[in-house]
């Protein structure tokens, strides 16, 4: 994420839209005849990146479009600006306009830029209003030749002194995202680059979240009274439903507290961990064996209970990235942890699942109900059929069939039925029983 280009424009009384600096060289305007090289020789000179003749119109507009942000897309490059107009009658046509624009790639998200061409334009505002830092007093161009000279050469010295300034800036905020550049004793320019996040995805009540940073330690009384409340109940246990329960808040506000959480990187939502569920591993399973430090993170994590430094026996590297491999569609946890009690020793099974859910390498094999009309009594792959005795009686029977056919026909998976029904998964297979349903795994 880098500035491609700055550059400084203003409306010129005699020439129209006018570029007075720019940060590189010749980057918005082509050099002008007289430095263009010897055509005999072979010199070659990049292309502008965008044509501002073009565009000068939207980045230079009229007075009543001005103070607004400008965005144009052109030559596969986006220029973002603030168009400033001052209005005062020692200007020629009783106005200056003038704006600080920069060019970035298309592609590139471009909100962080935002307050960067206002700051710019608001502060050189207040400055060219104060003390006429930009253009001072204007000199008007008579017959004389002496007065169009001068008034050449203050160009040239207003041109320097941006060119210096919007070069610092360039370079500090495409190599620090922030500057802070003097310009005079009582003014100076402060620009910080905050980054942008992706939208965290939805906060699903069965989730459970397993905080990446000690909540409890960068908490304080300012914080939200909901994120509050929460903390003493993230644990990587407990669901965001039986949190809400726990913290006794709205489990709307508790969704949206997470929302928050997920979005500054303080929280990962995984699935709610049972023996009788099924996990599998990704492609990205190599990251045990190539990625530096993170076996080595992994089996510190997974053996909670050893202190560093002593003799405990733990597992080779080998034997973790071969547990890990062993797991897969058809073998449940329950299973998985019987077959390899040996190696399991002082293992913590839910920080082992945990940690690979956590870093991508390994996957929830989720079951799906869904109705089997129309696909006969022939045995799919992939599918499990449901044959349990029913656990329910009475009028709750009822009820309970009829949550569970619309959880089934609006397609939820077992984690958030059995959430919502506050039933165990072995209760609401049970309970689906006479209801012409299949277990898709995937």
């Amino acid at each position: 994420m880098h500035i491609k280009a700055i550059f400084f424009a203003i409306f010129h009384p005699q020439n129209g839209p006018l570029v007075i600096a720019q940060v590189p060289d010749h980057s918005v305007t082509p050099p002008p005849p007289s430095c263009s090289p010897d055509p005999t020789q072979s010199v070659d000179i990049d292309p502008p990146l965008i044509d501002f003749d073009r565009i000068s119109d939207f980045l230079i507009p009229k007075q009543e479009l001005c103070h607004r942000l400008v965005t144009v897309v052109t030559d596969q490059y986006r220029v973002l600006g603030y168009p400033v107009c001052l209005v005062d009658p020692k200007y020629p046509r009783n106005e200056f306009i003038f704006n600080f624009s920069v060019v970035l790639e298309e592609e590139q998200d471009f909100s962080v830029y935002k307050s960067v061409v206002r700051k710019l334009a608001k502060m050189f505002k207040a400055l060219e209003e104060q003390t006429g830092w930009l253009i001072g007093d204007w000199v008007e161009p008579e017959e004389h030749l002496d007065q169009l000279e001068k008034q050449q050469e203050r160009w040239r010295m207003v041109g320097a002194r941006v060119y210096a300034l919007i070069e610092q800036v360039l370079e500090d905020l495409n190599n620090y995202s922030e500057c802070m550049i003097p310009i005079d004793e009582s003014n100076s320019i402060n620009i910080k680059l905050f980054p942008t996040y992706a939208p965290p995805p939805p906060v699903q009540p069965f989730h459970v979240p397993v905080s990446t940073i000690d909540l409890a330690t960068h908490i304080t009384t300012s914080w939200d009274l909901t994120v509050q409340r929460i903390v003493p109940f993230i644990d990587g246990i407990n669901s965001v439903r039986r949190i809400s329960e726990l913290a006794n808040c709205d489990y709307k506000l508790t969704a949206k507290a997470m929302s928050h959480l997920l979005y500054y990187g303080c929280l990962v939502m995984t699935d709610v961990f049972q023996f009788s569920a099924i996990y599998a591993v990704t492609p990205e399973i190599s990251m045990l064996l190539h990625e530096k430090g993170v076996m080595e993170e992994c089996i510190a994590y997974i053996y909670p209970s050893i202190i560093p430094g002593t003799e405990n026996a733990v597992l080779s590297g080998v034997d973790v990235f071969t547990l890990y491999c062993s797991l897969g569609q058809g073998l449940t946890l329950k299973k998985w942890c019987m077959e390899k009690s040996q190696k399991l020793k002082g293992v913590d099974v839910r920080r082992f699942i945990t940690f690979g859910v956590i870093k991508g390498f390994l996957y929830r094999v989720h079951k799906w109900p869904v109705w089997t009309t129309g696909l006969g009594t022939q045995e799919t792959p992939g599918r499990e059929r449901v044959k349990m005795g029913d656990v329910l009686g009475g009028g709750r029977e009822d009820e309970v069939k009829a949550k569970l056919r619309k959880f089934v026909k609006t397609g939820c998976c077992l984690d958030e039925i059995c959430t919502e029904m506050q039933m165990s998964g072995k209760e609401v297979l049970e309970a689906m029983e006479d209801m012409d349903v299949t277990i898709l795994c995937r």
